[in-house]
């Protein structure tokens, strides 16, 4: 069983391990991001929850962290919310993306959500395996901010 813990200031380490993975950031930017870039975005992670109860989690399967993985709310749709999660290399292959992912989706369950969305690269097939089997759909695929990108949805409540 994998284990969830909020996102804090001192995480971005963690934070900085992935996002400056080439691997990792292969399918969500297409490059690692710069240090500049990665403390920005941790910045605005660690503002974001301090305004909801929901938000980034440090991933762990038996004490070893593993990962990252967000339910982020629609500020401007408070019942509509979007999925993500990055895993670090060694722990890909082992099924820690369903894992998290259905985790995710219960958080965003109990947190009364109605609409979770994710966005993948459409070329990134074993998320979008991940999310299909879990009943998401396709919703748009085309360019997003000019890359590559498929929004995927799933409504809860619906069977998957």
């Amino acid at each position: 069983m994998i284990e969830l813990r909020k996102v804090e200031e001192a995480d971005y380490p963690a934070y900085a391990t992935l996002v400056t993975d080439e691997r990792v950031m292969r399918y969500i930017t297409e490059h690692p991001l710069t240090e500049t870039e990665a403390k920005r975005r941790f910045a605005s992670i660690i503002e974001q929850q301090r305004h909801d109860r929901l938000g980034s989690y440090l991933v762990y399967q038996d004490a070893t962290w593993i990962g990252i993985g967000h339910v982020t709310r629609d500020t401007r749709q408070p019942f509509e919310a979007e999925l993500g999660y990055m895993l670090l290399p060694e722990q890909w292959g082992h099924g820690y993306g369903s894992l998290l992912a259905s985790r995710l989706l219960e958080l965003a369950t109990e947190h009364e959500l109605t609409v979770v969305t994710a966005t993948i690269d459409p070329n990134h097939l074993a998320s979008r395996k991940i999310l299909t089997n879990l009943g998401f759909h396709s919703t748009y695929v085309g360019p997003i901010d000019g890359l590559p990108g498929e929004i995927l949805e799933k409504r809860l409540g619906e069977s998957s």
